[in-house]
């Protein structure tokens, strides 16, 4: 018998039942749920920052501490707030903006700064129209050592406002807590962008909020991590709606990027784009919205480098106007693991998990670089694959479980990919469970099952 069995013999070789009491990959109970409410304003479900950080500053680390509006900052609006700042000495300097609206017309940035600190939970920063800004530009100079920014609000909700909100790069250390965007960014201009300078620096965004996304007449970026950012930057407990070119787009980096949490919704080319060395553990991805301009809707996109990591996450796809697949693997990546991740997928031939074929340096980094374990694909969408992997010699995919009854939807299908193996997992879809277009791989302990399309009789159990 060939290593591509049709539908009959496998219907009649195993009659429904599992083969050799094979496992297979029910999600982490870590997994995030996909149906659990959303916290305030919308956004991801609210969790405490990381143990040791705050969500607000601390006066006491700071030389000076600053009322804005003592300073002569104007709290309802009217008047732009931008020559105030610049009056205020920033070096070792916390600015408080109490409760307020305040307006900006122009960037404000510090020329340098040992320890800054700009905190707002109160208040709102409105802007004028067609400025693209940013509002905020601090230490993109590289000269500011240690930043807090933390509690505000931008309103963007006036037509042909959408500058970006904060561009931040710093040395050695940065907190951003608790900022949210209100309104689509509806003019040519990306939204925030982040970075640390240093190898040894660190960074946190926690709770960011940008509910609104973008207008497809523009390919904005909902939030960047730019080339120059080489220490390590963490998002954590984030929202990302509804943009054109990336939510979340973070694969120039040359330092790690750790999304941690949040939800990341119907963003275009991807929602979530990393490369190594970075790690996205227990976030959902959710697409459910076709906006016209808004193309490829990718889940997690996987860039480049080695070292990846997608683990306890939860993706859906219900609607797409087109889509590589729900976690991707582009041809510059050399090596990546997805584990412990749940993905349904109703929209039609989109994969659950694709790895293309490689371009990049072509490294043997380890025995397996492309590692799938502990993984559970399921929904009802039609034709295509759930798991498509070309190229990538030595791909190891390791207890999935695979039921997907849409018509003519296979399971897992590789082509020229020598060394692989696919162990401890069931299978079960409408078309050809296992595809290997006439190349041998290496199996153990599979369960194989063809059904008829819409049978839902597919369960996973595991063994350990």
């Amino acid at each position: 018998m060939t290593p591509d069995w049709t539908r009959r013999q496998l219907v009649s070789r195993l009659g429904g039942v599992a083969l050799l009491g094979a496992l297979a990959g029910c999600p982490s109970p870590d997994a995030p749920d996909i149906d659990a409410p959303p916290g305030p304003d919308g956004g991801a479900p609210r969790t405490e920052p990381p143990a040791g950080q705050r969500d607000r500053p601390v006066p006491s680390a700071y030389d000076s501490v600053v009322d804005i509006t003592e300073a002569g900052a104007d709290p309802e609006g009217e008047e732009s707030i931008v020559s105030t700042l610049s009056d205020i000495d920033t070096d070792n300097t916390l600015v408080r903006f109490p409760p307020g609206t305040y307006h900006m017309d122009d960037t404000w940035g510090p020329s340098g700064a040992e320890r800054l600190g700009l905190y707002g939970p109160e208040a709102t920063i409105t802007t004028v129209e067609e400025f693209t800004g940013p509002l905020f530009s601090l230490g993109t100079d590289s000269e500011v050592k240690n930043l807090f920014v933390g509690g505000f609000t931008f309103d963007f909700t006036p037509s042909n406002t959408g500058p970006r909100p904060i561009n931040a790069s710093v040395r050695r250390n940065m907190r951003v807590s608790n900022v949210t965007v209100r309104g689509a960014l509806d003019l040519d201009q990306d939204g925030m962008r982040f970075g640390v300078s240093d190898a040894d620096g660190t960074g946190l965004v926690w709770n960011m909020r940008l509910p609104d996304g973008g207008d497809p007449e523009y390919k904005n970026t909902g939030c960047y991590v730019g080339e120059n950012h080489v220490g390590t930057l963490v998002f954590q407990n984030c929202r990302i709606n509804g943009f054109p070119d990336n939510g979340l787009y973070a694969s120039p980096a040359k330092g790690r990027v750790n999304v941690v949490g949040g939800r990341y919704l119907n963003s275009g080319v991807s929602n979530i784009r990393v490369s190594g060395p970075s790690t996205v553990k227990g976030v959902i991805v959710r697409c459910d919205e076709s906006r016209d301009g808004i193309e490829n809707m990718r889940g997690i996109r996987l860039r480049g480098g080695r070292d990846i990591v997608v683990e306890n996450s939860r993706l859906v796809f219900d609607s797409v106007t087109s889509s590589d697949g729900a976690i991707t693997c582009a041809e510059w990546l050399d090596a990546a693991t997805v584990r412990n991740t749940h993905i349904t997928v109703h929209a039609d031939d989109v994969a659950g998990i694709r790895a293309k074929p490689p371009n990049g340096s072509g490294q043997q980094t380890r025995t397996h670089p492309i590692q799938i374990r502990n993984v559970r694909i399921d929904g009802s969408a039609n034709s295509g694959a759930a798991v498509r992997i070309s190229e990538r010699a030595g791909t190891l995919l390791s207890n999935l479980c695979i039921c997907q009854h849409g018509a003519d939807r296979d399971g897992i299908v590789v082509s020229d990919a020598s060394g692989t193996t696919v162990r401890g997992s069931n299978i079960s879809v409408s078309g050809q469970p296992l595809a290997t277009e006439g190349r041998s791989i290496t199996r153990k302990n599979l369960s194989l099952q063809s059904t008829q399309t819409g049978d839902r009789s597919c369960s996973c159990t595991q063994n350990r």
